[in-house]
């Protein structure tokens, strides 16, 4: 078969070679209208682009690395699932790993990535330090995790804390309880824990770590959980209980079990999350929940891409209401 070129796809759509140029490098330049009639020409002379030719040429590439530690969680799933939305714009493609055993295996994993000439790496894992994300010699973009001289996007974690302890205050909870699967000073999310208790400060609260709930859909998870609301029922009987939970998948396994145990919700346990992630649509009683802003969260790392200046981005938090609270 004949190979396919640029020209030919030009000659077909009736567009510049600067145009069609255009299309594969800087799609958002172009009108959707240039865009629809490039494509066109593309598909009927099945034209597939040679990504490595280009890498060799051009010495960059549309690939972008993505490094998560896990995918279970929906806070991740969704970020991944907006961060290709957005960059599908920008004709970006990604490669994604997981990352969650060890520091090396973290490297090695970068240093795989770099080979790909990738045009920037955007990192969810916690296994680096800022100085060792700083001499990566790549553009890197965090979410959610500590600080370097580097990009990083954070929500505003303190303020959500407080919008959550304000509400279970407002709605006349008796005591208040914070679940989290870890504690970790260093991490952006424990000012959700620091915002939560300046608000309870007066008023009876406690903090449940228990690292078994790390993967919520483990039966390790559901064990963990039964255990700590069976203990909360018998040390707080009788009383209102507000539970600010550290993501909606924690959220959501609380709810299970206070359902299973016949608990009513919200008369007797009102529920909030943090992530406002699509898991808490999907519970059987809506989960209230802070939101994250999860796509401009993914909007502002897909345009670091293109602009890239090492700074801190906070997003702010904003609390949804729905039916596990008044």
């Amino acid at each position: 078969m004949k190979k396919v070129k640029i020209k030919d796809i030009a000659e077909k759509s009736g567009m510049s070679l600067t145009t069609v140029s255009r299309y594969f490098n800087h799609p958002e330049l172009l009108s959707q209208d240039t865009k629809n009639s490039i494509e066109v020409a593309v598909k009927e002379l099945n034209y597939s682009q040679d990504n490595l030719a280009r890498i060799l040429v051009t010495g960059k590439s549309n690939l972008v690395g993505a490094i998560f530690p896990h995918l279970h969680l929906s806070f991740y799933s969704e970020i991944l699932n907006q961060l290709i939305k957005q960059g599908k714009s920008k004709g970006y493609s990604f490669i994604v790993y997981t990352s969650n055993d060890s520091r090396e295996e973290e490297f090695e994993l970068i240093n795989n990535l770099k080979s790909y000439r990738i045009k920037g790496l955007i990192l969810l894992s916690h296994m680096l330090s800022g100085t060792e994300i700083e001499n990566l010699g790549i553009p890197v973009i965090s979410i959610e995790r500590s600080g370097g001289n580097f990009k990083q996007i954070n929500n505003d974690n303190f303020t959500g804390g407080k919008l959550a302890g304000e509400l279970l205050i407002q709605n006349k909870c008796d005591v208040f309880v914070h679940i989290n699967n870890g504690y970790h000073e260093d991490w952006p999310s424990f000012k959700r824990i620091v915002g939560f208790e300046y608000v309870l400060k007066d008023y009876p609260f406690e903090i449940c770590i228990d690292e078994g709930l790390t993967d919520p859909y483990s039966e390790v998870a559901h064990q963990a959980m039964r255990r700590l609301i069976s203990q909360l029922i018998e040390k707080y009987n009788n009383k209102k209980i507000g539970i600010f939970c550290s993501n909606d998948d924690i959220a959501n396994l609380l709810q299970r079990e206070c359902i299973i145990q016949g608990l009513r919700i919200p008369e007797k346990i009102e529920i909030i999350g943090y992530d406002n992630s699509p898991e808490s649509d999907y519970a059987v009683y809506p989960i209230t929940s802070i939101e994250q802003n999860i796509p401009l969260m993914a909007q502002i790392a897909i345009e670091s891409l293109e602009n890239y200046l090492p700074h801190e981005s906070v997003v702010p938090a904003t609390l949804v209401k729905k039916r596990t609270t008044q």
